[in-house]
Order: C-alpha cells, then sequence, then structure tokens
C-alpha cells in the first residue's frame, strides 16, 4: 500500500507535475508484546474530535484516506471530544482493517471537561472503557491504553485491577500505559502493559538515554 498526496504548486518547477500523485511505501512493526502488525506512521485523532457529530462526513474522509493508503493505526482516548464517536460513526464497519486503540483515566463531564478530583479512579476507568466502547461501536477494542497525562504513576491498586478486568472480560485484547519520564520508566519495570505511548521526537530524545 502507498500514501498518496497531492504536491504543492511551488514544487512544479523542480518536481512532479501539480496534483501528481507520488507513492510511498508504508513501514510496518510489531506493536510492543501484542504481536500486532502496525504502520509505523499512526494517526493521532484529538484534533478530529473537534469537528461536530455533524461533520461526519469531513470526519469519515479524514480517516478513511489514511485506511485507504494503509495506515492502519488510529489512536483516540475518551477525553477526545468527538473523536470516538466520529469513529463509531464512519468506520466502525472496516475495524478488521485496523488497530484500534483508545485511552482513558481523566474523568470528563458532558462537554468533555476535566473533573480531577475524579481521575484515575477505578469507577472512572470502568465507566470510561463502557462509553468508549458504545462510542466506538464495537465490543472490544485492539488496545486499551491507561491515559497519565498529568497524572503520576504509579496508579491505585483498584485503577490497576480495574485496567486488567478489561482485559479479563474480553473488551479489549492488549493493555497499554500513555505516560511521559519517571512514569514511562514505570509502566516498563511494572511488566503490566504490553505498549508504551510516550513523546519522542527530534526534541526530545530522552527515551534513547534511558
Amino acid at each position: 500500500p502507498g500514501v498518496f498526496c497531492l504536491l504543492p504548486s511551488r514544487l512544479h518547477r523542480t518536481g512532479p507535475k501539480v496534483g501528481q500523485r507520488i507513492s510511498v511505501t508504508i513501514q510496518t512493526a510489531t506493536l510492543g508484546r501484542t504481536g500486532l502488525e502496525v504502520s509505523r506512521l499512526g494517526v493521532g485523532l484529538v484534533q478530529l474530535g473537534h469537528l461536530s457529530l455533524d461533520e461526519a462526513a469531513r470526519a469519515g474522509h479524514n480517516l478513511g484516506a489514511p485506511l485507504d493508503a494503509g495506515v492502519n493505526f488510529p489512536d483516540t482516548a475518551e477525553c477526545y471530544r468527538n473523536s470516538e464517536a466520529l469513529i463509531g460513526k464512519t468506520v466502525a464497519h472496516r475495524h478488521s482493517e485496523f488497530v484500534l486503540a483508545t485511552k482513558a483515566g481523566h474523568a470528563v463531564d458532558e462537554d468533555f471537561r476535566r473533573v480531577p478530583s475524579e481521575n484515575w479512579t477505578a469507577e472512572t476507568v470502568r465507566d470510561s472503557i463502557d462509553r468508549s466502547l458504545v462510542r466506538l461501536k464495537t465490543d472490544c477494542v485492539d488496545l486499551f491504553q491507561l491515559h497519565a497525562d498529568d497524572i503520576s504513576a504509579p496508579p491505585p491498586d483498584d485503577v490497576l485491577q480495574a485496567v486488567m478486568d478489561a482485559k479479563d472480560t474480553g473488551k479489549t485484547r492488549f493493555l497499554g500505559y500513555s505516560g511521559e519520564n519517571e512514569d514511562a520508566e514505570w509502566a516498563v519495570q511494572s511488566g503490566l502493559f504490553d505498549t508504551l505511548q510516550t513523546a519522542f521526537n527530534l526534541v526530545n530524545q530522552r527515551r534513547l538515554r534511558s
């Protein structure tokens, strides 16, 4: 499979013609300890969540185009506003084509505003997983990740148990952790998670040194 893009006009003099499609091979890799094969290029969907549910056609294009090109790793979270619901509304029928990853841990109200006092409780995690399944229109996600963000590890034992229960009851195939720095190191050392999502870019390469 390939990713196709339209070249901007400023490249016309030195590269392919405007509007010409170029094909790029999508590389894949095994995702952590899951054994799942995913594209090295994923799709973070926090911005998708800012679309309204009435903009499903636009969301469907934004989600469908990467899938058509072979990018099979969309990543969302319950706190990404309408992101999960738009996935369920537009590409749930194509779940067999991609590895579906979501996250929970932060409590949000009906308007997706944070409720810090309810962060990282067992009830928050359990309710979040159940809401995600409804929004995503699936009985099981491929990867459920505990969302750390501004909360420090380790989580309380009952939160960890709620996460493990999600796997034991078939609501997720694998478990992951999303966090940074010392929290990410704790997640790896705990041995509880199949994947780790953490920052890594040209500026932040701390993971190479740890």
